[in-house]
């Protein structure tokens, strides 16, 4: 049965039949995750498990440091050893941390959020809220922009557990 659209049906029409179907050749990337509304309970679905595993892992996480030009570098070489340290015992696995060594520009948050995307990462740690910013308002919302669009839960370390 022929298919009328305007005066031509779709096979009667004078260009039919001078085009090839092709299949479809190009790879199109997969789907970016949903984010927003509703992606938190859709990223708690339980403990990751590797294939091959029988058990399964602990959480992962990321840390977010961001240096201030001058800042000392004693602390700088410590902070990597307390995230690490912080996550262990809170139970977690922290597979990256995002370094920003700028004030201003802060090229590693962007990637954070991109590595937040990844349904496996649900938590960020920091040392202090002042690696977020200085500002409590500006502080509490890039912590509402994870919290919100990626889900992801956003731990401080205490002061305590920063001086060990």
């Amino acid at each position: 049965m022929a298919v009328r659209v305007g005066r031509w049906s779709l096979w009667d029409h004078p260009s039919a039949g001078q085009y090839e179907r092709q299949p479809m050749t190009t790879q199109h990337a997969a789907p970016e995750p949903v984010i927003g509304k509703g992606f938190r309970a859709a990223r708690r679905a339980g403990p990751v498990t590797h294939p091959g595993s029988a058990q399964p892992s602990r959480p992962l996480a990321v840390g977010y440091v961001r240096l201030r030009p001058g800042s000392d570098t004693a602390e700088r070489d410590h902070l990597p050893e307390s995230l690490r340290g912080f996550a262990a015992r809170a139970g977690l696995d922290l597979v990256d941390i995002y370094t920003d060594r700028h004030a201003y520009r802060r090229p590693a948050f962007g990637e954070l959020l991109q590595a937040l995307c990844r349904p496996e990462v649900n938590t960020v740690i920091i040392p202090t809220p002042e690696h977020l910013s200085e500002f409590d308002g500006i502080y509490q919302a890039m912590r509402a922009l994870i919290e919100i669009e990626t889900g992801a839960d956003v731990l401080v370390m205490s002061q305590n557990d920063e001086t060990r």
